[in-house]
């Protein structure tokens, strides 16, 4: 982080941009007294997969205007309530890029990862083992892997003046005119060292990746600049608002609370989203084989090494309700909340569970599979993907304390499964552990946070999660419910 700067006002406000696989929104965060922090979201826009040409994409313009949109709304805000927009920081989903060249266009659309190709011929012509590869960059070889992926559809053997930015690099370009990146959404892409934020030639030169065309790596909490006068005028905002290089990787911004070298290896981390990640925040990686036969990425958080598993998350019920036409999902969770636990469970982190299309059958194919009938329609559908996604977390958890050898003394759960009362009370069941749920908005909050201390506001993000009241955390002692009983006959 940045050391304070000097004579700074007193009413700052700071704007995340959080762009979710789902939604992206804009929030306006702003001290509030002896309150601590408050958080407002100003404005929220629809994010999907669409297809263009038989490939999957993301529509990053209509993202873009709509963050534009957002960046107006919560500098209006700001005007009315005597706060100056002092920050903007950005965060994203991982592993996606595009290429700008010389003359600063950007290659659009920006394909999704989830029309990752079939990875296998790139890793069966890779000159490094998948070891060697696993202790070099700490992640584990998945389809969606920017290096797999560059080297499977595209060509960057030779730069040619091409530059790749990550989705929230794209963002801040746009923004400011400034390429580069940060360590967080930079590790996602397995052509980061896992021991220190840098590229290696020997991992990019292994699946033909020009080192030339990668960004310069700057550190989280960083100063990128002010706005251009593009942006200013699409925003209504100053050339006094500054652009901070945050956590890029939502994930690392929904952890910026987690510093190990602050707090030990204190409780398990599951950030439970679009995608699940459980783990826990290291000061150093761990590229044991062990670790790799486990499935564990070791990414950059924004402090410290955050050891993750990669899991499908509420990705099955959000395809699920978008197939069924959007119902009323908080009627659908009620119906499930008092129902035990069914230990008949299936993978969520299936390969058929991973593109997109109808989940339904999916869903109660693997079931049928692992023996559990789905009688009750939807309501049943829903009961076995959250006893399914529990069961998947308490896997993790006991994975993790397998690794690092260290018996936390809590789970916390944040991002938008927080809010799922029964996947909250079966993880606390399932693990023995007592369970802390919240917040919702971490990523937003984390990329907040990491303004508000890179500004001076604060001297470590965490101080900004410490504030929250109780209306964005939950506690879920181990004894409150019991959910879990006997096996099914």
């Amino acid at each position: 982080m940045q050391a304070p700067s000097a004579a700074l006002p007193e009413r700052r406000a700071y704007a995340a941009v959080d762009l979710g696989a789902s939604s992206g929104r804009v929030v306006l965060g702003v001290p509030d007294g002896d309150a601590g922090w408050r958080f407002t979201e100003v404005h929220r826009f629809a994010n999907e997969v669409s297809e263009m040409e038989g490939v999957d994409v993301w529509d990053v313009e209509h993202l873009y205007a709509e963050t534009l949109v957002g960046l107006r709304r919560a500098g209006a805000t700001c005007e009315s309530e005597g706060y100056r927009l002092a920050g903007i920081g950005v965060d994203s989903w991982g592993v996606d890029w595009t290429l700008v060249d010389a003359d600063g266009r950007a290659e659009l659309p920006v394909r999704s990862y989830r029309g990752a190709p079939d990875p296998a011929p790139v890793v069966a012509g890779r000159p490094l083992s998948v070891e060697s590869v696993y202790a070099l960059s700490g992640i584990p070889d998945h389809a969606i892997n920017t290096a797999l992926r560059l080297s499977a559809e595209s060509t960057l053997g030779t730069a040619d003046g091409r530059t790749l930015l990550f989705v929230p690099d794209l963002w801040v370009y746009w923004l400011t005119g400034k390429t580069g990146t940060d360590p967080t959404i930079a590790s996602t892409s397995q052509l980061l060292r896992a021991d220190t934020p840098a590229f290696t030639p020997e991992l990019s030169s292994a699946v033909g990746v020009s080192n030339d065309a990668l960004p310069r790596v700057h550190a989280v909490g960083s100063v990128v600049g002010p706005l251009t006068s593009e942006a200013r005028s699409a925003t209504g905002l100053g050339a006094e608002v500054t652009v901070f290089r945050c956590a890029g990787h939502d994930t690392a911004a929904a952890f910026a609370f987690a510093d190990p070298s602050r707090d030990g290896v204190a409780e398990v981390l599951i950030s439970s989203g679009t995608w699940s990640l459980v783990g826990a925040a290291l000061a150093a990686p761990l590229t044991t084989e062990e670790a790799r036969l486990r499935g564990f990425s070791n990414e950059h958080g924004a402090t410290g090494t955050l050891l993750l598993q990669n899991q499908t998350g509420l990705w099955i019920l959000q395809e699920c309700l978008r197939e069924w036409g959007s119902p009323d999902l908080a009627s659908l969770l009620e119906s499930v909340q008092r129902l035990p636990f069914d230990p008949r469970t299936f993978t969520t982190s299936a390969p058929e569970l991973f593109g997109t299309g109808p989940m339904e059958t999916r869903v109660r194919a693997l079931c049928i599979a692992a023996g559990r009938a789905l009688p009750n329609g939807r309501v049943s559908v829903v009961h076995a993907i959250i006893d399914s996604l529990a069961a998947a977390y308490a896997s993790g958890v006991r994975d993790t304390v397998a690794l690092t050898g260290v018996q936390p003394a809590r789970i916390r759960i944040v991002g938008g499964g927080s809010r799922n009362d029964r996947l909250c009370r079966l993880t606390a069941e399932l693990t023995g552990l007592p369970v802390i749920a919240g917040p919702a908005e971490a990523t937003a909050i984390g990329t907040v946070a990491i303004q508000a201390a890179a500004d001076g506001a604060v001297s470590h993000p965490a101080e900004v999660f410490d504030a929250l009241d109780d209306a964005h955390v939950r506690h879920y002692p181990t004894t409150d419910t019991a959910l879990v009983k006997e096996t099914p006959a």
